[in-house]
């Protein structure tokens, strides 16, 4: 889209030259001739400086113009960003520049509006840095530009749109939990550790036997067979491998709130941190993004380093889109058919869960004896956080009456055998990890 405008002094300039004009021809005398000839010489003056832009306007039009940045990035990582003129005319180009960056950015370094001159036959960059404050798919504006006449009196606007609005992928920056920390948490939510309980191949010690054959040989106690005289060998917990399987909502409901504080932001880093996790443990793990009147996104399950940079690259293109009544159980029946669901499978649904019809199509996954378990960023906790004193009172006793509505929903998945754990900001990755845990302590699927 392109605009050619006068500006308000070119508006003056023009209404001064017709009245000069004027009232030279309407005098008719000798003496008031000159301003017949200034009324003539300010307009040859606007009609000059008009026809000189236009040489500005052809030279803008054919400016090659490109933007460049890192199409994925981490969350807490800035992004910079290079606008490049290329002027292959013979005419310098004075422009004034507007990028738009993604809303969601905050700006870091630099300035996305400036002055700046582009040789003839060269070239010209301008460059800044943005921070982003929420994860997903972000999208950039367009970029203005606007030439002037060296008097001002008219400038010509070119906002490039087609082809140039790309968008970039912020990523979810995971959290680390250490092998202590866990074990710490862990020991105390279940009184005991987190290794498998059965025995075979693996790392984690557990018990003293004698020697049978077949036993391998580097798996002899020297010690306990040197106190003993008989020939011991060490038993370890089996490693059990996992299948899990994150069904993320990222429809509108979730992603209501501060940008960077939203539960889907929330979930997103919890489910970034939850891959890195179990990539590191050898477990299979896959991903379905309810996307809402969308077919949702699956991603099969696998494992290692690969199948990680896959997950994380899905949860940085995040969209949040309006929801649909029959989009959770859309998205399972989704899941089941592509997501290379084989054996017994750990379901983490981690949704608002605020409607009835959502618990049916999870009670068919425990019917197929699959493991759900449905992870709730319950809205009250997340617009609490950070409040205090008497601002957290007011705020406790206003959604007070939402806790029996929500109660009766939970009753009906507790019935069904769904449990539902309620989180909040400060707990949904350390919950999930619990139930991985819990679940490998088992023996895994």
């Amino acid at each position: 889209m392109t605009v050619f405008r006068r500006t308000p002094r070119g508006n003056t300039l023009l209404l001064l030259s017709a009245v000069l004009i004027s009232l030279g021809i309407v005098g008719a005398l000798e003496s008031q001739a000159f301003l017949l000839y200034a009324g003539v010489g300010l307009f040859l003056f606007y009609y000059a400086s008009k026809l000189l832009l236009q040489l500005k306007v052809k030279a803008l039009d054919k400016l090659e113009i490109t933007r460049r940045f890192a199409k994925r990035i981490s969350e807490g990582n800035p992004l910079e960003v290079e606008v490049r003129f290329v002027n292959r005319t013979f005419v310098r180009l004075p422009l004034e520049l507007q990028d738009s960056y993604p809303p969601f950015f905050r700006m870091k370094s630099g300035a996305n509006a400036a002055m700046v001159q582009v040789p003839a036959k060269g070239f010209s960059e301008v460059r800044y840095k943005v921070t982003p404050t929420s994860i997903g798919s972000n999208a950039f504006g367009p970029l203005r530009l606007v030439t002037r006449d060296i008097a001002g009196l008219f400038f010509y606007e070119r906002t490039v749109t087609e082809d140039f609005g790309s968008s970039v992928e912020v990523t979810p920056r995971g959290r680390e939990l250490t092998k202590g920390v866990l074990t710490a948490v862990a020991m105390s939510t279940y009184g005991g550790s987190l290794t498998s309980r059965r025995k075979g191949e693996g790392l984690e010690f557990a018990d003293i036997r004698k020697y049978e054959p077949g036993d391998p040989y580097k798996r002899i106690e020297w010690h306990a067979t040197a106190k003993t005289n008989r020939l011991m060998v060490r038993e370890l917990n089996a490693e059990t491998q996992l299948n899990v399987m994150v069904i993320l909502d990222s429809t509108a409901s979730m992603a209501f709130g501060e940008a960077g504080r939203t539960k889907l932001d929330y979930a997103a880093r919890a489910v970034a941190s939850l891959v890195s996790y179990l990539s590191r443990r050898g477990d299979f793990v896959g991903l379905t993004i309810i996307q809402g009147d969308r077919p949702a996104s699956v991603l099969p399950l696998a494992r290692g380093q690969a199948q990680a940079y896959r997950l994380l690259g899905a949860l940085g293109g995040l969209t949040p889109r309006e929801s649909s009544p029959d989009a959770l159980r859309s998205a399972v029946l989704r899941c089941l058919a592509v997501g290379g669901v084989k054996g017994k499978t750990l379901f983490f649904v981690i949704t608002d869960l605020d409607f009835e019809r959502d618990l049916l199509p999870l009670k068919q996954l425990l019917e197929t004896n699959h493991e759900v378990i449905v992870v709730s960023p319950y809205t009250p906790l997340f617009e609490a956080h950070g409040l205090e004193g008497l601002d957290k009172v007011v705020y406790s006793i206003q959604t007070s009456h939402e806790l029996k509505t929500r109660r009766g929903l939970l009753n009906q998945a507790l019935a069904l055998g769904i449990p539902v754990l309620d989180v909040g900001p400060d707990d949904l990755f350390p919950k999930l990890v619990l139930q991985v845990e819990e679940l490998r302590r088992k023996g895994g699927s």
